[in-house]
């Protein structure tokens, strides 16, 4: 069966880290599109086809694992449109699959190409939900099935589905898929004796960055502690709030604001701080703690309640959201038990490879291996009748 994916973000050209919020999400949606192509190649049931912008990260690492890749240089390329649509005429059956909101219009243009019935739409939204316009669009209305990343995407979809007028309203299956992290791309930490508590997203919203420096206010003041310090990455507009409030509590000099950091940067942290609550977080804010072997402390936010499901109960310290001393207990308690430490290693270690993208692909060939199955079986009963 074929499977046309459809990934159009400007997510760059893979040289370095993004360098800011968006650029961020668009690299996230890049990479759960590239792990579901592989994964539909390697399968060896389906014959896919990744349409991406041509340049971008997503493109050049197609090319690099001689990917099937339709390179688009923007809507108005014929030349790749009738490449498109020359191919799906060779497919009896299509499941077309978009991953994000870019690719949204081309998908419902492919859709419109096809005989009744010979089409399934899919789309993808992994960390955040359509904006409502899109939302409430065509191609989004049109669709047979949502992957959602989370439960706050999904919860999000039917509240904007609820405004419209009942005969208008999508019937869409909604299903989660809760996207994955590259693990290749994140090294083992070493141990120090110096313990640096890294985080992400640390200058976006709800980020829970104050929290921090309120903790390390804390922490300051404990002088049967080791060598410590705080690092965090991100991009955003809180810089200087964040140094306002370390300065003004005497803790600037334990605090480094690092800006976007590949993972081989992270990988000096001993341990991994996820006190945020945005519903609406990259994967690796949580996950880059257990995909670096470190210690874990979080947030039991409804995101992370949600990610933390099912997994080992000693996968991480969990702490109430906004409670800067809770936070400082848990620090303080990472740092002078070696026990503990090694207690959140191990169930870390345990839970890792059900996080990365690998482990997303496999789900979402599945999903595919559902739809194929469901239209192999009308085509026998036709057959029989």
């Amino acid at each position: 069966m074929h499977i046309l994916l459809m990934a159009l973000q400007q997510e760059g050209d893979g040289a370095g880290a993004p360098p800011g919020t968006p650029a961020q999400l668009a690299r996230v949606e890049a990479e759960q599109a590239f792990a579901m192509t592989e994964a539909l190649r390697e399968g060896g049931r389906f014959t896919p086809l990744l349409v991406c912008r041509r340049g971008a990260w997503l493109h050049e690492r197609a090319a690099e694992r001689g990917l099937p890749v339709l390179p688009m240089g923007g809507a108005g390329d014929v030349a790749a449109l009738v490449r498109l649509w020359r191919w799906q005429r060779r497919c009896d059956f299509l499941i077309i699959q978009t991953v994000g909101e870019e690719a949204l219009g081309l998908s419902r243009r492919v859709f419109g190409m096809r005989k009744k019935g010979s089409a399934h739409l899919a789309h993808a939204f992994f960390v955040r939900p359509p904006a409502p316009d899109v939302a409430r669009g065509r191609p989004v209305r049109a669709a047979n099935r949502i992957f959602c990343g989370s439960e706050h995407v999904r919860a999000r979809l039917h509240e904007i589905w609820q405004e419209l007028p009942e005969k208008r309203r999508p019937d869409a299956l909604l299903d989660l898929l809760a996207p994955g992290l590259p693990l290749a791309d994140y090294p083992p930490a070493p141990e120090t004796e110096r313990h640096v508590f890294g985080m992400g997203e640390s200058l976006g919203p709800d980020s829970g960055a104050l929290a921090v420096v309120r903790a390390m206010a804390a922490l300051w003041q404990r002088e049967d502690l080791p060598p410590w310090e705080v690092r965090m990455f991100g991009a955003g507009p809180r810089f200087g709030e964040i140094l306002h409030e370390a300065e003004s509590l005497g803790v600037a000099g334990r605090l480094a604001i690092l800006g976007e950091q590949p993972p081989e940067v992270l990988a000096q942290c001993s341990a991994w701080l996820a006190p945020g609550t945005s519903p609406e977080e990259v994967p690796q804010t949580l996950w880059a703690g257990i995909a670096l072997g470190v210690p874990l402390i979080c947030a039991l936010s409804p995101l992370h309640r949600e990610r933390l499901a099912g997994a080992p109960p000693h996968v991480a310290v969990r702490i109430r959201e906004s409670d800067p001393q809770a936070l400082a207990r848990a620090m303080i308690a990472v740092m002078r038990d070696e026990r503990l430490r090694a207690r959140l290693r191990g169930a870390g270690e345990s839970l890792r490879p059900g996080i990365g993208l690998e482990a997303m692909a496999g789900r979402f060939v599945a999903f595919c291996g559902e739809v194929a199955a469901g239209v192999e079986g009308a085509q026998a009963s036709a057959l029989k009748s």
